[in-house]
This record gives structure tokens, sequence and C-alpha cells, in this order.
């Protein structure tokens, strides 16, 4: 279950970005300060995206169909070419924008395929 994983993945993340956001933004590609409010606060709405994120896929993985799941992750593949745009955009590490961030949409466009096309 690709989605599953898809799943779970966004919780780790969340819940990195609400436990230790400074590590969790440096892994993300972009520095990252809990010194400023708003960087708190960004490191907050990270984590809440990536766990409402993974809340919609499990929910869909529970009563939705194969085709169903695959349009909305197919949709949701924008959020990581858009992080991949924002970390090269913002000079972080090539490696992390296009291989993590790039990497992901790829296997979310992957998965949303094989689920469309089961």
């Amino acid at each position: 279950m690709i989605a599953a994983l898809v799943g779970i993945g966004l919780v780790v993340v969340g819940l990195r970005f609400l436990l230790v956001p400074e590590a969790a933004a440096k892994a993300f590609g972009v520095p990252g300060s809990t010194s400023g409010m708003d960087a708190g606060a960004y490191f907050s709405v990270k984590a809440v995206r990536d766990l409402g994120t993974a809340l919609a896929v499990f929910v869909l993985i529970a009563v939705a169909d194969a085709h169903t799941l695959g349009w909305v992750i197919l949709a949701m593949s924008i959020i990581p070419v858009g992080d991949c745009l924002i970390v090269a955009r913002r000079g972080g590490h090539p490696g992390l924008a296009y291989g993590m961030h790039g990497g992901t949409a790829l296997v979310s466009v992957a998965a949303a395929v094989l689920l469309l096309l089961a």
C-alpha cells in the first residue's frame, strides 16, 4: 500500500516539525531557527499541513475506492512540487530540492497512476 506509506511519511514529517523544528527545517532544505516568532509559526503551520494531509490519505484509504484515492493523491502531488521549487529558489541544497522533494512528487504521481489503473 504505497498510499499508506505516503500517509505514514507525512505523519513522521509533521511530528518532526512539531517536536524538533530546527532539525526538521534543515532536513527539509531550508534554514530554520525557532528564535523568531515567525519561524516558530511557520514550523507549526508546516506540521499541521502534513498531519492534515496524512489524515486525508488515511480517511480515503478507509472509505474510498482506489480510483478516488488515485485522483486525490495526484492532486496532492502539487505539494512536493511546490516544496521542491521553494527549496530550490531559496538556495537550499539541490539534492534536497530535487532528490527528496522532486522524488516525492514522482513517487506520488506514480502511486496515483497505479491507483487510477487499478
